[in-house]
C-alpha cells in the first residue's frame, strides 16, 4: 500500500536511505559521508516532512515500510516551466524487483501530473547498474551529465 509518509516513518525512511547510501558507498568513494550523516539526515527529513513543497510516499506491505520516494518541484532556472524533481527512491533489498518502485513512481508521476508538470527529472549515479535500468525500464532518459573533479 502506498500513503503519504509521517513522522512515524521517519526511522523506516532513514534505515532505507541508510542501505541506499551503502550500497552507493560500495560502488563509490565519492559517496563518503560525514560521521554524523544519519543524524544530519534525520534532521533534514524532518523537516521534508513538515514541508508543503515535498511529497514522501511510503509503500508499506504487513505494518511495515519497504520503500519511500522524496519529490518536490522547482522553477529553477525560471526560464523553464515548473519541473518534478524525484530526490529519493528506495526498496529494501529484499522487496527489489515487485514492481513496488513502479508503483512509487506512478504515484508521483499522478501527483505531478495533478499539478500540472508534465516534466519529471532524477539524478542517477552512473556507477548504479541497478538504478540507471530501473529508471530507463519506466522512461528516463539522461540529458545532462554531471562531472566531477575531487581537489587535493
Amino acid at each position: 500500500m502506498i500513503r503519504e509518509a509521517t513522522k512515524d516513518d521517519s526511522g523506516a525512511i532513514i534505515d532505507l536511505w541508510q542501505e541506499m547510501m551503502d550500497f552507493h558507498i560500495e560502488r563509490s568513494n565519492l559517496y563518503e559521508m560525514k560521521v554524523n550523516a544519519r543524524e544530519i539526515y534525520s534532521d533534514y527529513l524532518k523537516d521534508i516532512l513538515k514541508s508543503p513543497e515535498y511529497m514522501v510516499f511510503v509503500y508499506e506491505t504487513k505494518n511495515k515500510v519497504v520503500g519511500y520516494l522524496i519529490a518536490t518541484e522547482s522553477s529553477d532556472p525560471p526560464v523553464y516551466d515548473t519541473v518534478g524533481i524525484i530526490s529519493e527512491l528506495s526498496v529494501n533489498e529484499k522487496y527489489r524487483n515487485k514492481g513496488i518502485g513502479e508503483e512509487l513512481l506512478a504515484e508521483v508521476e499522478k501527483w505531478f501530473y495533478k499539478r500540472d508538470i508534465k516534466r519529471i527529472e532524477c539524478m542517477v549515479s552512473d556507477s548504479n547498474e541497478v538504478s540507471k535500468n530501473f529508471w530507463f525500464k519506466n522512461g528516463y532518459r539522461p540529458y545532462n551529465l554531471v562531472c566531477v573533479k575531487l581537489l587535493p
